[in-house]
């Protein structure tokens, strides 16, 4: 292949998503990201909420995330999201309730075609149930369900759906052992 300019990425966002993303940017960059870390989780999610995320109550969420598009956004109630998270939310994500996910974790629901030279965007929605756990520097795929109660190991890759109450590890991240809970 020597003509490369037939190979040029076309970008399939509409212009409204792309004005939408930028007031967003402003927002975060001037009333969500100096907040302190400690305090006005209210305010943040209050923020979240203004640009379309659907947040429950008592959601801790860190002022150094980085969400993408607040609109594609749902979190339930008691969740938290650590320092340094990207949600890079191109498609749905939705947080059940009491979910954590920890220090600079990737939740990513857009990739590329790799079966074309042209490299199309593809989104695939993130689904992670109550009770999950996600621990630090992890990375989520597109279009990935994690079940009720289930462990992501720190530094873990999530290629596939992840059973419930299972603590899964690795690269690709697999299950390990059951979760055992006590009170």
């Amino acid at each position: 292949m020597s003509d490369f300019a037939q190979l040029k990425y076309v970008d399939t966002l509409p212009r409204s998503n792309k004005a939408r993303r930028l007031l967003w940017g402003v927002v975060y960059q001037l009333l969500f990201r100096p907040t302190p870390r400690w305090m006005l989780h209210g305010w943040r999610s209050w923020l979240l909420r203004r640009f379309g995320a659907k947040v429950g109550v008592g959601c801790r969420i860190a002022p150094t995330c980085s969400i993408w598009a607040p609109w594609n956004l749902e979190i339930g109630d008691y969740t938290a999201i650590a320092d340094g998270v990207d949600v890079y939310a191109m498609a749905r994500i939705t947080l059940g309730s009491k979910v954590a996910i920890s220090q600079r974790s990737f939740l990513c629901t857009g990739t590329h075609d790799t079966r074309s030279l042209l490299r199309p965007l593809v989104t695939r929605e993130i689904l992670i149930k109550d009770h999950v756990w996600v621990a630090a520097e992890s990375f989520i795929h597109p279009g990935c369900v994690l079940e009720e109660g289930c462990v992501v190991g720190a530094r873990s890759v999530v290629i596939a759906n992840l059973p419930a109450w299972m603590i899964c590890v690795g690269a690709p991240c697999r299950p390990l052992k059951p979760r055992d809970i006590t009170l």
